[in-house]
């Protein structure tokens, strides 16, 4: 009786019965949390939005045929990156998805993510590339996670567009405070200092992909790219899973 019930609490636990995000109940077997419909209604990110950072603009601009405009924010500060790339909003099934797999590790989220991933890029022209880097965790936030989710995001990228990976080289060498609850001037001073290349040499010269799983207010892309363009990196791109509105 007690192996039967133990058996039962355990297929429970790997094969939820509730969709995570409207909590009807899941198709057998479905291990993403999350059900069909719930990943069908996605938000892709769409026109208008900043040409550099991809903050989304009010709709009615779309019709005034505004292609390359930038965002306030943008046009102020000095930018280390040349383009964000990102195919969707940090809402729904996708926000619930990013938190399922950064905060509670449910790595099964990973194909279904990666099916979203191959369906922005086979529409989207991307500029040349020459090596794809994940955001690095610090170590201590390394051991505790067990992985570090931007890195299963950039094998998809380097995978699909067939380009190398390069993970060891941009360092996370200050343990800093999560991000989330920090205010704007709070997050730049939290994450000022926080990486390091180990090798310039390696990035010299090259046209970079810099890879995380969401941009909020991008200071720690932003902080990455600086420090990747002070190694000699001739261009530094972005590619999230999702954007911020």
């Amino acid at each position: 009786m007690e192996i039967k019930s133990l058996g039962r609490g355990l297929i429970s636990l790997l094969f939820p019965s509730d969709c995570k995000v409207c909590h009807h109940p899941l198709e057998p077997l479905n291990c993403s949390f999350i059900c069909e419909d719930c990943w069908n209604k996605v938000k892709w990110l769409e026109v208008p939005y900043c040409s550099r950072c991809s903050k989304p603009f009010p709709p009615s601009l779309a019709s005034q045929g505004i292609s390359q405009f930038l965002c306030s924010e943008c046009r102020k500060e000095k930018s280390y990156f040349e383009k964000i790339f990102v195919p969707t909003l940090y809402e729904g099934a996708m926000k619930e998805a990013i938190h399922l797999l950064k905060y509670r590790k449910k790595t099964g989220m990973v194909a279904p993510l990666e099916k979203i991933m191959r369906r922005y890029f086979d529409h989207i022209n991307f500029p040349h590339l020459d090596l794809v880097i994940p955001i690095p965790l610090h170590r201590k936030k390394f051991r505790e996670r067990g992985f570090n989710q931007a890195e299963l995001i950039a094998n998809i990228v380097a995978r699909y567009f067939k380009l190398e990976l390069v993970k060891n080289n941009l360092q996370r060498v200050r343990a800093t405070k999560t991000q989330t609850t920090l205010s704007r001037k709070e997050r730049i001073k939290n994450i000022k200092g926080a990486f390091k290349v180990k090798n310039k040499d390696e990035f010299q010269k090259k046209s970079l992909l810099l890879v995380d799983d969401v941009y909020t207010t991008g200071t720690t892309l932003k902080e990455a790219a600086r420090v990747l363009k002070r190694a000699r990196a001739r261009e530094v791109y972005l590619f999230t899973l999702a954007r911020a509105s």
